[in-house]
């Protein structure tokens, strides 16, 4: 995630169609002086009115505005979820609005709800930027990185956070400043400040748009695989590595996936030549392996002919008849996946030193 400059414009978060007037008159006029009615926080606000657009600067693009619509109880529970680590991570109240709404990363129309706090950078203390923070708490509950949402910037950064079929957008907006603008002084208070926003929806992740080529994934599509395993982007973008798995001097591909119905994390391996998928976890246990693989963040390729390389410092002890995948947490554990003629085999390692 970017680190924030020290030059700054102010921003601002105009209150909901709930406030009375003269709040929302001073919440504008603190875009251009005061931020006092910005720190004011309204509780969760029920589907029983349409919720006026939302203002992050005055000078930038607005949130959309919500109309308030029920949103059900998984979409109410996941963001109830939501609202606890915003809350609990940042340690700031937090304002949510439910209904239907343009999300702001795309635009697209959603129906969800969506939280917004503001902080300070100096609060943050060793918990580093706001969304970094936000990121790993999600991870902490089980949910995984969705790529496809994310981007950085001077003025902010984004990313995805789904748990199955629920998303959530965290969005961090600050002022990052002009590095070629010398002649505006910095303003302490509008640079130390940051907003969260977090959009969270009912979203089926659709393989279409996750990255893999339909040269690739089209073998998976006859084979089935669509409608059991969302592709998972939440490693790499675009979440697929080459290698010769098989050994038959072709190129095949190992694509993350998740199967659906439980959300478990698991490897599809594509083979080119033989027009044949063999998919290890996401629910299916490999040989001498485990069934679910959402722990790993890293995944490298070990070809054949390498006896070692420098990223994974580590070789199977099972013979090798095409180039083995590696996959890992961190330094703390990982293992192979290698193709045996009629399957793949999982071979845990020690710890890297």
């Amino acid at each position: 995630m970017s680190n924030r400059s020290t030059e700054s414009k102010r921003r601002c978060i105009v209150p909901s169609s709930r406030c009375d007037a003269a709040l929302v008159l001073i919440a504008l006029a603190g875009c251009g002086g005061t931020a006092t009615a910005r720190r004011d926080t309204i509780a969760h606000q029920g589907p029983t009115a349409v919720q006026q657009a939302t203002s992050i600067d005055s000078a930038g693009p607005a949130l959309s505005s919500i109309t308030a619509v029920a949103i059900g109880r998984a979409g109410s529970a996941a963001c109830d979820t939501a609202a606890v680590v915003l809350r609990e991570t940042l340690a700031l109240p937090v304002r949510r609005m439910d209904g239907s709404f343009a999300d702001s990363f795309e635009g697209k129309s959603r129906v969800g709800c969506r939280l917004i706090a503001s902080g300070s950078f100096a609060a943050l203390g060793a918990r580093g930027d706001p969304v970094g923070a936000l990121t790993r708490a999600f991870e902490k509950r089980h949910w995984g990185m969705d790529l496809r949402y994310q981007a950085d910037g001077p003025d902010g950064s984004d990313i995805g956070m789904r748990h199955r079929e629920t998303l959530c957008l965290v969005l961090g907006r600050w002022d990052g400043g002009d590095d070629s603008d010398t002649t505006t002084a910095p303003s302490s208070s509008d640079d130390d400040r940051y907003d969260m926003i977090i959009e969270c929806v009912h979203d089926v992740a659709s393989n279409d748009d996750a990255g893999v080529p339909d040269s690739i994934w089209s073998t998976a599509r006859a084979a089935g695989l669509d409608s059991l395993y969302a592709i998972a982007v939440r490693v790499q973008y675009p979440p697929y590595i080459d290698g010769d798995f098989d050994g038959d001097g072709s190129p095949d591909a190992a694509v993350l996936v998740e199967q659906r119905s439980t959300g478990k994390i698991g490897v599809a391996f594509v083979h080119y030549r033989t027009h044949r998928v063999f998919v290890a976890g996401a629910g299916t246990a490999v040989a001498r392996g485990p069934d679910d693989l959402a722990w790993i963040d890293e995944w490298e390729v070990l070809r054949k002919d390498v006896a070692f390389d420098t990223v994974i410092r580590d070789e199977p002890s099972t013979p090798r008849i095409g180039d083995a995948l590696w996959v890992a947490r961190g330094d703390s554990a990982s293992a192979f996946l290698l193709w045996t003629g009629r399957g793949y085999v999982w071979e845990a390692r020690p710890p890297r030193q």
